[in-house]
Protein backbone atom coordinates (compact mmCIF):
# COMPACT_ATOMS: atom_id res chain seq x y z
CA UNK A 1 0.00 0.00 0.00
CA UNK A 2 1.41 3.54 -0.87
CA UNK A 3 2.73 5.31 2.55
CA UNK A 4 2.08 8.97 1.69
CA UNK A 5 -0.29 10.35 3.28
CA UNK A 6 -3.72 9.93 1.07
CA UNK A 7 -6.03 10.69 4.04
CA UNK A 8 -4.93 14.64 3.63
CA UNK A 9 -5.80 14.82 0.17
CA UNK A 10 -9.03 16.89 -0.66
CA UNK A 11 -10.23 18.05 -4.12
CA UNK A 12 -11.63 21.94 -4.97
CA UNK A 13 -15.16 21.30 -5.34
CA UNK A 14 -15.23 25.35 -6.27
CA UNK A 15 -13.56 25.36 -9.33
CA UNK A 16 -14.60 24.29 -12.95
CA UNK A 17 -12.20 21.45 -13.25
CA UNK A 18 -13.56 17.80 -13.05
CA UNK A 19 -13.80 15.92 -9.94
CA UNK A 20 -11.74 12.88 -11.93
CA UNK A 21 -9.32 15.14 -13.29
CA UNK A 22 -8.10 16.63 -9.88
CA UNK A 23 -8.35 13.03 -8.56
CA UNK A 24 -6.06 11.86 -11.44
CA UNK A 25 -3.39 14.18 -10.89
CA UNK A 26 -3.63 13.82 -6.67
CA UNK A 27 -2.84 10.64 -7.77
CA UNK A 28 -0.19 11.38 -10.32
CA UNK A 29 1.69 13.32 -7.53
CA UNK A 30 1.13 10.10 -4.94
CA UNK A 31 2.59 8.06 -7.71
CA UNK A 32 5.67 9.79 -8.32
CA UNK A 33 6.69 10.50 -4.29
CA UNK A 34 6.41 6.46 -4.37
CA UNK A 35 8.23 5.91 -6.97
CA UNK A 36 11.25 7.49 -5.19
CA UNK A 37 13.79 5.26 -4.07
CA UNK A 38 11.30 1.92 -4.98
CA UNK A 39 12.29 -1.24 -6.25
CA UNK A 40 10.15 -3.35 -8.51
CA UNK A 41 8.19 -4.59 -5.21
CA UNK A 42 4.14 -4.28 -5.96
CA UNK A 43 2.63 -0.78 -4.52
CA UNK A 44 -0.91 -1.34 -4.47
CA UNK A 45 -3.76 1.94 -4.23
CA UNK A 46 -6.42 2.14 -1.78
CA UNK A 47 -9.58 0.28 -2.70
CA UNK A 48 -12.28 2.07 -4.54
CA UNK A 49 -14.49 2.47 -2.07
CA UNK A 50 -11.54 4.16 0.28
CA UNK A 51 -10.60 6.42 -2.88
CA UNK A 52 -14.33 7.29 -2.56
CA UNK A 53 -13.75 8.17 1.00
CA UNK A 54 -11.09 9.72 0.98
CA UNK A 55 -11.86 12.43 -1.73
CA UNK A 56 -15.96 12.06 -1.28
CA UNK A 57 -16.82 11.60 -4.60
CA UNK A 58 -19.01 8.56 -6.34
CA UNK A 59 -17.33 5.47 -7.46
CA UNK A 60 -17.99 6.50 -11.17
CA UNK A 61 -15.84 9.75 -10.37
CA UNK A 62 -13.12 7.10 -9.11
CA UNK A 63 -13.31 4.69 -11.81
CA UNK A 64 -13.28 7.20 -14.62
CA UNK A 65 -10.04 9.04 -12.78
CA UNK A 66 -8.10 5.53 -12.79
CA UNK A 67 -8.84 4.99 -16.55
CA UNK A 68 -7.03 7.90 -16.47
CA UNK A 69 -3.94 7.00 -15.18
CA UNK A 70 -4.59 3.42 -16.52
CA UNK A 71 -4.16 4.95 -20.18
CA UNK A 72 -1.34 6.57 -19.14
CA UNK A 73 0.42 3.23 -18.37
CA UNK A 74 0.51 4.43 -14.32
CA UNK A 75 -1.37 1.88 -12.94
CA UNK A 76 -2.86 -1.70 -13.54
CA UNK A 77 -5.86 -3.41 -12.40
CA UNK A 78 -6.84 -6.75 -11.62
CA UNK A 79 -10.12 -8.54 -10.62
CA UNK A 80 -10.15 -9.40 -7.50
CA UNK A 81 -7.09 -8.00 -6.02
CA UNK A 82 -6.94 -4.07 -6.77
CA UNK A 83 -5.15 -1.74 -8.23
CA UNK A 84 -1.43 -1.54 -8.91
CA UNK A 85 1.16 0.89 -9.49
CA UNK A 86 3.15 0.00 -12.78
CA UNK A 87 6.67 -0.52 -12.25
CA UNK A 88 9.05 2.64 -12.15
CA UNK A 89 9.67 3.77 -15.33
CA UNK A 90 13.31 3.79 -16.68
CA UNK A 91 15.47 7.06 -18.12
CA UNK A 92 17.67 6.24 -20.92
CA UNK A 93 20.41 8.56 -21.21
CA UNK A 94 19.94 9.69 -24.96
CA UNK A 95 23.43 11.26 -24.58
CA UNK A 96 25.35 8.26 -23.82
CA UNK A 97 26.65 5.99 -26.65
CA UNK A 98 25.87 2.49 -24.99
CA UNK A 99 25.05 -1.01 -25.86
CA UNK A 100 21.79 -2.68 -24.04
CA UNK A 101 23.68 -5.55 -22.82
CA UNK A 102 26.18 -2.72 -20.88
CA UNK A 103 23.08 -0.11 -20.05
CA UNK A 104 21.21 -3.41 -18.31
CA UNK A 105 23.77 -4.57 -16.05
CA UNK A 106 25.10 -1.08 -15.33
CA UNK A 107 21.25 -1.04 -13.93
CA UNK A 108 21.81 -4.30 -11.83
CA UNK A 109 19.62 -6.13 -14.20
CA UNK A 110 20.23 -9.69 -15.88
CA UNK A 111 20.12 -8.94 -19.43
CA UNK A 112 18.49 -11.26 -22.12
CA UNK A 113 18.70 -11.85 -25.67
CA UNK A 114 16.42 -14.06 -28.11
CA UNK A 115 17.78 -13.97 -31.60
CA UNK A 116 14.75 -13.59 -33.86
CA UNK A 117 16.30 -13.72 -37.22
CA UNK A 118 19.90 -13.12 -38.33
CA UNK A 119 21.17 -13.25 -42.60
CA UNK A 120 22.80 -11.27 -44.96
CA UNK A 121 21.23 -9.21 -47.89
CA UNK A 122 20.66 -6.49 -50.07
CA UNK A 123 19.05 -3.82 -47.58
CA UNK A 124 16.74 -1.11 -48.28
CA UNK A 125 17.51 2.23 -49.55
CA UNK A 126 17.66 4.64 -46.66
CA UNK A 127 19.92 1.78 -44.94
CA UNK A 128 22.28 1.95 -47.40
CA UNK A 129 22.27 5.79 -47.29
CA UNK A 130 23.17 5.93 -44.05
CA UNK A 131 26.23 3.41 -43.98
CA UNK A 132 27.53 4.81 -47.19
CA UNK A 133 27.43 2.06 -49.10
CA UNK A 134 26.64 0.90 -52.67
CA UNK A 135 23.94 -0.69 -54.46
CA UNK A 136 25.10 -3.87 -54.44
CA UNK A 137 26.65 -4.23 -51.19
CA UNK A 138 24.85 -6.66 -48.39
CA UNK A 139 24.38 -6.16 -44.86
CA UNK A 140 23.93 -8.31 -41.90
CA UNK A 141 20.46 -7.99 -40.41
CA UNK A 142 20.05 -9.03 -37.11
CA UNK A 143 16.95 -9.07 -35.31
CA UNK A 144 16.73 -9.51 -31.57
CA UNK A 145 14.23 -9.33 -28.66
CA UNK A 146 16.25 -7.21 -25.55
CA UNK A 147 15.12 -8.50 -22.30
CA UNK A 148 16.05 -6.92 -18.46
CA UNK A 149 15.40 -9.64 -15.48
CA UNK A 150 13.47 -12.11 -18.12
CA UNK A 151 10.99 -8.93 -19.35
CA UNK A 152 10.51 -7.95 -22.86
CA UNK A 153 12.14 -4.20 -23.43
CA UNK A 154 13.03 -3.52 -26.49
CA UNK A 155 12.55 -4.73 -30.63
CA UNK A 156 16.29 -4.29 -32.78
CA UNK A 157 17.09 -4.48 -36.01
CA UNK A 158 21.03 -3.97 -35.87
CA UNK A 159 22.41 -3.48 -40.00
CA UNK A 160 26.58 -3.73 -40.63
CA UNK A 161 27.90 -4.43 -43.88
CA UNK A 162 28.98 -7.79 -44.23
CA UNK A 163 32.31 -6.97 -45.91
CA UNK A 164 33.24 -5.50 -42.71
CA UNK A 165 32.20 -8.26 -40.59
CA UNK A 166 32.42 -11.74 -42.39
CA UNK A 167 30.94 -14.39 -40.33
CA UNK A 168 29.08 -12.42 -37.91
CA UNK A 169 26.20 -15.39 -37.92
CA UNK A 170 29.06 -17.32 -36.02
CA UNK A 171 29.17 -15.55 -32.80
CA UNK A 172 26.81 -15.69 -29.88
CA UNK A 173 24.59 -12.48 -30.56
CA UNK A 174 22.35 -13.62 -27.10
CA UNK A 175 25.20 -11.69 -25.83
CA UNK A 176 26.41 -8.10 -26.58
CA UNK A 177 26.85 -6.96 -30.13
CA UNK A 178 29.26 -3.98 -29.47
CA UNK A 179 31.34 -7.28 -27.63
CA UNK A 180 31.55 -9.03 -30.73
CA UNK A 181 32.42 -6.33 -33.34
CA UNK A 182 35.08 -4.91 -30.82
CA UNK A 183 36.57 -8.09 -30.21
CA UNK A 184 35.83 -10.07 -33.29
CA UNK A 185 36.82 -7.36 -36.32
CA UNK A 186 38.50 -4.36 -34.28
CA UNK A 187 35.34 -2.00 -34.44
CA UNK A 188 34.51 0.74 -31.55
CA UNK A 189 31.62 2.26 -31.85
CA UNK A 190 32.29 5.87 -30.93
CA UNK A 191 29.63 8.15 -31.79
CA UNK A 192 26.59 8.01 -33.36
CA UNK A 193 23.14 10.29 -34.64
CA UNK A 194 20.05 9.14 -33.83
CA UNK A 195 16.53 10.02 -34.67
CA UNK A 196 13.50 9.54 -31.87
CA UNK A 197 9.50 8.89 -32.40
CA UNK A 198 6.44 7.78 -31.35
CA UNK A 199 3.84 5.56 -32.71
CA UNK A 200 1.30 2.69 -31.96
CA UNK A 201 2.34 -1.42 -31.89
CA UNK A 202 1.71 -3.62 -34.18
CA UNK A 203 -0.17 -6.57 -32.89
CA UNK A 204 2.97 -8.94 -33.72
CA UNK A 205 5.45 -6.56 -31.96
CA UNK A 206 3.05 -6.02 -28.75
CA UNK A 207 3.28 -10.06 -28.67
CA UNK A 208 6.69 -10.01 -28.87
CA UNK A 209 6.74 -6.95 -26.41
CA UNK A 210 4.09 -8.40 -23.90
CA UNK A 211 2.06 -5.13 -24.47
CA UNK A 212 -1.19 -4.80 -25.91
CA UNK A 213 -1.44 -3.98 -29.61
CA UNK A 214 -2.13 -0.30 -30.19
CA UNK A 215 0.50 0.80 -26.94
CA UNK A 216 3.04 3.47 -27.58
CA UNK A 217 6.36 2.49 -28.44
CA UNK A 218 9.48 4.72 -28.48
CA UNK A 219 11.02 4.45 -32.19
CA UNK A 220 14.86 5.23 -32.11
CA UNK A 221 16.71 5.40 -35.39
CA UNK A 222 20.57 5.52 -35.01
CA UNK A 223 23.62 5.06 -37.43
CA UNK A 224 27.14 4.28 -35.19
CA UNK A 225 30.43 5.31 -36.32
CA UNK A 226 33.79 3.36 -35.30
CA UNK A 227 36.89 5.40 -34.25
CA UNK A 228 37.74 6.21 -37.99
CA UNK A 229 34.52 7.87 -38.11
CA UNK A 230 33.12 5.38 -40.42
CA UNK A 231 29.25 4.61 -40.25
CA UNK A 232 29.21 0.48 -39.22
CA UNK A 233 25.89 0.09 -37.64
CA UNK A 234 22.32 1.16 -38.30
CA UNK A 235 20.19 -0.09 -35.27
CA UNK A 236 16.43 0.09 -35.59
CA UNK A 237 15.03 -0.20 -32.70
CA UNK A 238 11.65 -0.36 -30.31
CA UNK A 239 11.18 0.55 -26.53
CA UNK A 240 8.26 0.01 -24.34
CA UNK A 241 6.78 3.48 -24.12
CA UNK A 242 5.23 2.28 -20.67
CA UNK A 243 8.42 1.26 -19.57
CA UNK A 244 10.97 3.74 -20.33
CA UNK A 245 11.41 7.73 -20.17
CA UNK A 246 14.13 9.81 -22.65
CA UNK A 247 16.63 11.98 -20.73
CA UNK A 248 18.56 14.45 -21.93
CA UNK A 249 21.19 16.63 -20.01
CA UNK A 250 21.03 20.40 -21.82
CA UNK A 251 23.58 23.14 -21.23
CA UNK A 252 22.83 26.42 -21.88
CA UNK A 253 25.22 28.33 -24.24
CA UNK A 254 28.49 30.47 -22.99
Amino acid sequence: MLDTSLAVRRINKDIPIPYYYQIAQSLREIIVDAEVGATDREIALPSELDLCAIYDVTRGTVRHALQVLEREGLIYRERGRGTFVKRRRVQLDLTRLCSTTQDMQNRGWAPGTQVLSIRCSLPRPHVQRELRISQDSQVWEVYRLRLANGEPISLQWAYIPCDLTSGLDEYDLTSSLYYALKNGYGIELKSADQIIRTRSATLGEAKLLDIDEGDPVFVIERTSYDQADVPVEHLHSLWRGDRYDLQVRLHGSS
